[in-house]
């Protein structure tokens, strides 16, 4: 860090919420220098593996996609937005360093040259010390739940499934165990527990309109309070913690049979 009170970020991500991030993350002044370090999810492997994951995750017309979508590739048709195309839109002159595998040796052998202060992970799988211990403070994570009741995936949907009628977002240093490190910020916002329409189709926007908008402020924050000086965290009470796994089929299709009876037991939210 050159430049008193100003930070060299690193930015972890696999998807474009991460490359919306960056684009508030190079607005702070704190912020000297930001490199968007972009990866892949790693993909289950073999086609039989694939296809039982793809249908337990998504069912019948889920795997429907998946085929169509294999099939898309093979033709040659783009199925998605390149990341560094996206990147480059958003944000012009921003460093972007691509690994397949972030814990490669010549991964991490790249993010020490670049001699970040400070990491910052959205959108991105687990990270191993390896990683995440590279920045010289340290890594700091954007969770879309309230820790520690709310760790891992899917957020918005267990809460809607267990009629807690709020999501919390949560800001905190990246530790070992997943979403667990001493929280530095978090909020937390209203939540329709029998939302009109398909709750599914509710909580994507919800995702989209409410979460990430209010996560990318608070990581913004937490960036600039970090760069400041030294600031304070509390433990999380590991006791506490609950990680959920990525919804099921199954557990969507419960999740619309409850709301469909809270509609019934308050009819004016179906409205």
């Amino acid at each position: 860090m050159s430049d008193t009170g100003r930070l060299d970020i690193v930015l972890f991500t696999t998807s474009r919420i991460g490359v919306e991030l960056a684009a508030r993350l190079v607005e702070l002044a704190e912020v000297r220098s930001l490199t968007v370090v972009t990866t892949v999810i790693p993909q289950t492997r073999g086609i039989v593996r694939r296809v039982r994951r793809t249908l337990r995750l998504h069912g019948p017309a889920g795997l429907a996609r998946f085929v169509a979508g294999r099939l898309r590739r093979k033709l040659g048709f783009r199925t998605k937005t390149d990341l560094g195309e996206l990147l480059a839109r958003r944000c012009p002159g921003v460093r972007r360093l691509h690994c397949p595998d972030l814990h490669a040796p010549e991964s991490i052998e790249q993010l020490r040259v670049l001699a970040p202060d400070l990491g910052v992970v959205f959108g991105c799988y687990k990270l191993r010390p390896s990683v995440f211990a590279v920045p010289r403070l340290g890594s700091v994570n954007l969770h879309l739940g309230r820790a520690p009741e709310f760790r891992g995936s899917s957020p918005g949907f267990y809460e809607m499934l267990e009629g807690v009628p709020e999501v919390g977002v949560t800001v905190h240093w990246v530790s070992e165990a997943l979403d667990g490190g001493d929280i530095l910020l978090q909020e937390t916002f209203p939540l329709e527990l029998a939302p009109p329409g398909d709750p599914l189709k509710y909580l994507r926007r919800y995702r989209l309109d409410v979460l990430v908008p209010q996560g990318e402020r608070m990581m913004a924050q937490v960036v600039a309070a970090i760069a400041r000086g030294p600031v304070s965290a509390r433990v999380q009470d590991h006791a506490r913690a609950r990680a959920r796994r990525q919804a099921s089929w199954r557990l969507q299709r419960e999740l619309r049979r409850r709301v469909a009876e809270r509609r019934l037991t308050f009819p004016g939210n179906a409205s």
